[in-house]
């Protein structure tokens, strides 16, 4: 056998080195008979700049296709994307596997681009479906049904999957764009090229972060966040700022968040506005961070660097923030994901590295009142700190079927058309209700703020017109107007629009040892349903049915009307730093039972 070891060695080893080196050549000969393709754009697009190095580093073909070896232009521009990142194009430009894969399924997914809960609380609103909340994308959309119609007439180019058919900036009327919606950046040079309509040699960039001019094109509209996180409020009286679309609008008092300098994405982060993947039926399912995540009430909790998920890791790197090991991010409490641009400092204190140039600020711990007490535990903190909420108290929806509207989701023209003529448009503290949660079984009640989300009659067909439908809906919001100050007691207490009952004069009448409240309307009741125009809710009544735009959400129960104007009555003789008002913020139960004999309590109709 040791004989025999070397002459295996000896016939099998050399042909295997054969093998490689023959296989060797013929790779060499290959690549030097079929050189790699190079880049044909540059041939006649070798001026253009300004991308920046990462996409810049792919070539023109990696995002536009067409084909890059060509060299006559025709066929270089055959099959070519002039705008790439839009819905349509997405898994063969932004989501190629080289790229961006992951992306495209979690932007379908989200409810930017579904519009999930638009759709479902419209339909059942038009009385289509039972319930406001089902699995009703966009694309669901038909061109049958009122309700339908409607969205594709007046609100349906709001979502991130709408085409983006022009070249130009995202800008105060841009709708959608799948990437470009929130990552197209125009630098100086290339919006002046655009404008100027000469050859462009100016690229336009594609950027991590968005800014909150991204922002702005929807979120304007509906809820109006981006203008009220600025101190902006819409006017008929004319104002001192006229938007693209023709809207006036008036100043506000902004967000304290906004004058600190903090940009949209620094609360809401990469995977609560992208999603995760999952579908969400309406916002809050998809939301994420909260108040509590960075003004804490207790210690932190942290994740290093190394610990972090690699989207917070590589967003740091892209915009330049500490990547040491030493890092440390506070983490999102809803999913216990690092939060990116928070850092828990040396000190045991936080801060947060805004994504806008702005120097990175410390982080206010939760102050000692806020659900420090057993009255306020059930609170949202925009219950308090939320000054105002933009209000429009009344609209008239109705179809004209001999007219011609645009639709929004297909680009083109179809018989029929929705008319709306809102009320007036007002700016007041928003009311507040209960969102009632299932918690490990249970149910916890919280008491957030709302406002006037569809006051309306519709006429949803040419029929209707002469009996139209009716329904008062509020809708839960946060309407991103966070203030230090607060809201004072009696400004919820014995307050008719934190109550639901509209605007008017609220009073508490003596009368010996009792006191009765008063409610003096200053709108005229609706003919529809009898309450002020303005209001949510009857006067000390129980509500009825169908009174908001999600079913786990309504107004205050007759029984917690009477509780808060009780407390109420109380600070009409007890100033709020009173004895007596203290006790009752300790243990507002005992402090109910302990009332003295010689208070005018209030006597209930």
């Amino acid at each position: 056998m040791p004989t025999e070891r070397p002459g295996v060695v000896k016939w099998i080893l050399p042909p295997v080195l054969l093998a490689l080196f023959m296989s060797s050549l013929a790779w060499l000969a290959d690549r030097r008979a079929a050189p790699a393709p190079v880049d044909g754009c540059v041939r006649c697009h070798g001026d253009v700049r300004g991308l920046e190095a990462s996409h810049a580093a792919l070539g023109c073909a990696a995002c536009h296709l067409g084909d890059r070896a060509a060299r006559d232009e025709t066929a270089a521009h055959a099959g070519l994307v002039l705008i790439p990142g839009n819905d349509a194009d997405v898994d063969r430009t932004c989501g190629t596997a080289g790229c961006h894969p992951e992306m495209p399924p979690r932007m379908r997914n989200s409810i930017m681009s579904t519009m999930n809960g638009v759709v479902s609380v419209d339909r059942w609103v038009f009385g289509e479906q039972p319930t406001p909340t089902a699995r009703t994308p966009i694309a669901s959309l038909g061109t049958s049904s009122p309700a339908d119609l409607h969205l594709r007439n007046l609100c349906a180019s709001c979502h991130v999957t709408a085409q983006k058919r022009q070249w130009g900036p995202i800008g105060e009327q841009s709708r959608g764009g799948g990437c470009n919606a929130c990552h197209l950046r125009y630098p100086a040079e290339a919006l002046g090229q655009l404008d100027a309509g000469v050859h462009r040699t100016t690229h336009p960039q594609l950027r991590a972060r968005p800014t909150r001019d991204h922002c702005f094109g929807c979120h304007s509209r509906s809820g109006r966040v981006s203008l009220s996180y600025e101190g902006w409020r819409e006017s008929d009286d004319g104002g001192a700022r006229t938007l693209a679309d023709g809207r006036e609008l008036a100043p506000a008092l902004p967000d304290v968040h906004f004058e600190r300098g903090l940009e949209c994405v620094d609360c809401h982060v990469s995977w609560e506005v992208m999603g995760e993947g999952s579908y969400a039926l309406h916002r809050e399912d998809q939301a994420q961070v909260a108040c509590a995540d960075c003004h804490l009430t207790g210690a932190a909790k942290t994740l290093t660097f190394a610990e972090a998920d690699p989207e917070a890791q590589k967003l740091t790197r892209l915009t330049g923030g500490d990547s040491s090991p030493a890092r440390r991010f506070l983490t999102v409490g809803r999913t216990g994901r690092a939060f990116p641009g928070t850092r828990a400092l040396p000190d045991g204190g936080l801060e947060l590295e805004p994504a806008g140039p702005r120097p990175a600020r410390r982080l206010a711990p939760i102050a000692a009142p806020c659900g420090g007490d057993g009255a306020h535990a059930a609170l949202s903190c925009g219950a308090c700190h939320d000054a105002w909420a933009p209000q429009c108290t009344g609209c008239h929806t109705r179809f004209d079927a001999t007219e011609v509207m645009f639709d929004l989701l297909d680009g083109d023209e179809r018989q029929g058309r929705f008319h709306e003529a809102p009320g007036p448009r007002l700016a007041a503290p928003p009311a507040l209700g209960v969102r009632e949660l299932r918690v490990d079984g249970g149910v916890q009640r919280r008491v957030e703020e709302f406002t006037p989300g569809m006051v309306l009659t519709l006429a949803r067909t040419a029929a209707e017109q002469a009996a139209p439908r009716f329904r008062r809906l509020y809708a839960a919001g946060f309407p991103h107007t966070v203030r230090r100050e607060v809201r004072d007691c009696a400004s919820c207490h014995a307050s008719p629009l934190a109550l639901g009952y509209g605007r008017g004069r609220l009073e508490y009448v003596v009368r010996g040892r009792a006191g009765e409240w008063r409610f003096t309307p200053s709108t005229p009741a609706s003919a529809a349903d009898g309450l002020p125009g303005d209001a949510w809710i009857g006067f000390l009544r129980e509500p009825g049915a169908a009174t908001t735009t999600r079913e786990d959400t309504r107004p205050f129960t007759l029984a917690e009307q009477r509780r808060i104007l009780t407390v109420g009555a109380c600070l009409t003789c007890h100033p709020p730093a009173s004895a007596p008002m203290r006790e009752a913020l300790r243990d507002p139960t005992r402090a109910l039972g302990q009332i003295s004999p010689r208070c005018a309590t209030p006597r209930w109709p």
